[in-house]
């Protein structure tokens, strides 16, 4: 996997990686800095990509650019996308179902095999296959349903209970969209946990919008 101290931005190369797999459809067996760089909408800068890609070893051809199979397939290695990834949904309201929609037609390594929820409004119901359980049987089902992420989609109160369930049962990478930090110093296998803060995200293009800096290249 990827060396910390290289200080390559994740973000970035799974960019790089969507980018490859849209020119390998198009047909192409070979591509340039330039052109990977428009496929990303010009958000990331030609010599930036070059940089990134021979951090991870990956050297073009001049003139010639990058091949595209192999580099993509190395991408997927380094961002562990070879492999198929189990996810276990809490809080099945809008957000929880709008990102298991996503994420089941966007990514084919990524299937959300255990949905949870609280409310008796939604608890029984049907997603794509999957019964929406009762957050109380949330050990019970992941014992006999391994789940690799954890993604939680409830109020910020409850947040870090259900980390601790999810840690609890086995799952050992969180993805958290509740409004809150989650202290999980004492879980006895550590957990990998990615916060996003979608109101947090919205406060930095009103910051840029209001103090009328606009960058041209994409933060990441």
């Amino acid at each position: 996997m990827i060396d910390p101290g290289f200080g390559v931005s994740i973000p970035r190369l799974y960019a790089y990686h969507r980018a490859l797999q849209q020119a390998a459809a198009e047909g192409k067996s070979t591509i340039t800095s330039h052109s990977l760089a428009a496929l990303l909408g010009q958000t990331i800068a030609p010599t930036q990509i070059r940089k990134d890609l021979c951090a991870l070893g990956a050297h073009g051809r001049r003139g010639h650019g990058y091949a595209v199979k192999p580099l993509r397939g190395h991408l997927a290695w380094v961002l562990g996308l070879e492999r198929d990834w189990r996810i276990a949904v809490v809080g099945f309201g809008y957000l929880g179902h709008a990102f298991a929609t996503f994420i089941t037609a966007r990514e084919t390594r990524f299937s959300v095999v255990s949905l949870f929820d609280r409310s008796p409004h939604v608890v029984g119901q049907v997603w794509q296959g999957v019964r929406v359980r009762d957050v109380a049987q949330l050990q019970r089902v992941l014992r006999g349903t391994p789940c690799d992420i954890g993604v939680i989609a409830v109020p910020s109160q409850a947040a870090q209970d259900v980390a601790e369930l999810l840690a609890a049962s086995g799952v050992r990478a969180i993805l958290n969209f509740a409004p809150t930090t989650l202290q999980m110093r004492a879980t006895q296998t550590p957990v990998v946990v990615r916060n996003i803060d979608l109101a947090g995200e919205l406060s930095i293009l009103t910051h840029r919008l209001s103090v009328g800096s606009m960058p041209a290249v994409e933060e990441a």
